[in-house]
């Protein structure tokens, strides 16, 4: 699916694990990254995010905003993949073919505590280094280099996550780089993800305004909301 010449993969749950699970298991680089509305409004906006996102082996859908914009220009989103329930599972799975997993971003101490979570809920699993994105110069690709780490996570937030993977990715060892955003906030319990209902109801990004007003209302009624009507014209206009 192509909107406003930035592609994602509509894909289903199980295609799209399968085809993640395909990129660790083999000998190229690659790099899988999600897609939000904001991201959507971000990559229109700045020309080196958006060259990011279009060197992406696997881009998958995130959100209601997504879905909205999917339906204006004439598709229909498969399936959900945001990153805080994909990963996971994907963890899951490549745990099972022996990967060895590395954890890079959020404040100190919040990598560490999802390692720790995910060392609970999965035990098996490889966790060969779990850091901050606080680091200096190439500090971070050393240590993950020396860790033996076959796939790295990396949750700095949108676009710098993306950005800073593709500055590195000639010199970052893993085959498989994703960027998760938020991710070990959730998994540590920095921050308390939404009830059941809200996410049923599609309404987790309300939530969210409600736990961080002050970063989030600007990002959804400030950005995202004006962006999906701007959208919503154009689309009315060509029609």
């Amino acid at each position: 699916m192509v909107i406003l010449g930035v592609r994602y993969h509509n894909l289903t749950r199980r295609s799209a694990l399968n085809r993640a699970l395909s990129l660790a298991d083999g000998s190229e680089k690659n790099q899988i990254f999600f897609l939000n509305l904001d991201c959507l409004y971000n990559a229109l906006n700045d020309a080196d995010y958006r060259q990011a996102l279009s060197s992406s082996s696997l881009t998958l859908p995130d959100g209601i905003g997504i879905k909205l914009a999917t339906r204006l220009f004439g598709g229909r989103m498969k399936e959900n993949l945001n990153g805080t329930d994909f990963s996971p599972l994907l963890m899951s799975e490549l745990t099972e073919r022996g990967h060895k997993i590395y954890l890079l971003g959020g404040k100190e101490g919040v990598a560490k505590a999802a390692a720790d979570v995910l060392r609970e809920r999965i035990p098996a699993i490889q966790i060969v280094g779990a850091e901050s994105g606080f680091f200096e110069g190439d500090d971070a690709v050393q240590s993950i280099n020396q860790s033996g780490a076959t796939v790295l996570f990396v949750g700095m937030g949108v676009p710098k996550q993306e950005k800073w993977i593709m500055q590195n990715r000639e010199s970052l060892k893993p085959r498989l780089c994703l960027g998760v955003g938020a991710l070990f906030d959730w998994i540590s319990g920095t921050h308390t993800r939404s009830p059941a209902v809200f996410r049923k109801l599609n309404l987790e990004w309300f939530w969210r305004v409600l736990i961080e007003p002050r970063r989030m209302f600007k990002r959804y009624f400030v950005h995202d909301l004006p962006f999906l009507l701007v959208l919503l014209f154009n689309r009315l206009k060509v029609l």
